[in-house]
């Protein structure tokens, strides 16, 4: 529900720009991202990157998360992206928060870690699978997967009721 008013907002907001004759600025929590469907044929796909993120439980290993991140047993994992430019993600005890810009098919990100209070830029690839938004993060010799919407239950073999 949430997304279809954002998405009629945005639809007005642009109607109303173009009828003063101004082009539409990108908001900050949409991202286009142009896919290459053959050598000659595009198609132009709008993705939504604000909102609620969960570890993708098909591409990452979740079953290694415990022994890689103390803490994910207990707390899980997830990721939070705000249409302000603030976002946040969190393994176990392991968390970054900061500010973000999404420039292509990267997020640029500023974040502070929760525990050592460091801060250090990371970058976030965007990806599109099955009509949906995938995140890629580099994190020491392993990539990590994110798809967006809210955690599915049972997703790290924990019993969330």
């Amino acid at each position: 529900m949430k997304r279809t008013i954002a998405l009629l907002l945005t639809g007005i907001l642009c109607l109303s720009l173009a009828a003063c004759g101004k082009e539409p600025e990108h908001l900050p929590g949409t991202q286009e991202r142009t896919i290459a469907q053959t050598s000659e044929e595009t198609v132009r796909q709008s993705i939504e990157l604000a909102g609620p993120w969960h570890l993708d439980s098909e591409k990452n290993d979740l079953t290694a998360f415990s022994d890689l991140f103390p803490g994910y047993g207990e707390w899980g994992a997830g990721m939070e992206i705000r249409s302000d430019g603030q976002m946040s993600w969190y393994i176990g005890a392991e968390g970054w928060h900061g500010t973000y810009t999404a420039e292509g098919t990267v997020i640029h990100a500023q974040l502070t870690s929760d525990l050592e209070q460091t801060t250090q830029p990371w970058d976030f690839r965007i990806t599109a699978q099955n009509g949906g938004a995938e995140l890629e993060m580099d994190y020491q010799n392993m990539t990590i997967y994110w798809v967006y919407g809210d955690q599915e239950d049972d997703e790290n073999g924990t019993d969330n009721t």
